[in-house]
């Protein structure tokens, strides 16, 4: 009550410390000072965040396949390899006692 919006909403971007709510109050203050529309500033603000998003969560799909390859070294393929070739050296065993 009595405080300018622009200041308003500038605190509570501060407030909030999220990245995303801080741009998103600089577009609002940024859109009321030039005059121009607040729901065309809105969607694009929204059409950015979805792409940042979308970048940030193709950016982890490819850091996972990383991640994952030390276990799947030590665990996963150990397991495998018995299950397919423990029955064939078996086999070769007793050929090869013979």
């Amino acid at each position: 009550m009595g405080r300018p919006r622009k200041d308003v909403l500038r605190d509570l971007g501060t407030r909030t410390g999220v990245d995303d709510v801080r741009a998103l109050a600089a577009v609002i203050i940024q859109a009321e000072k030039f005059g121009s529309s607040i729901a065309a500033a809105l969607r694009v603000q929204s059409d950015a965040m979805r792409l940042r998003r979308r970048q940030l969560a193709e950016e982890r799909a490819a850091q996972t396949s990383v991640k994952i390859m030390l276990p799947l070294i030590f665990f996963i393929f150990p397991g495998v390899f018995v299950v397919l070739v423990g029955p064939a050296a078996i086999q070769m065993m007793g050929t090869f006692a013979k």
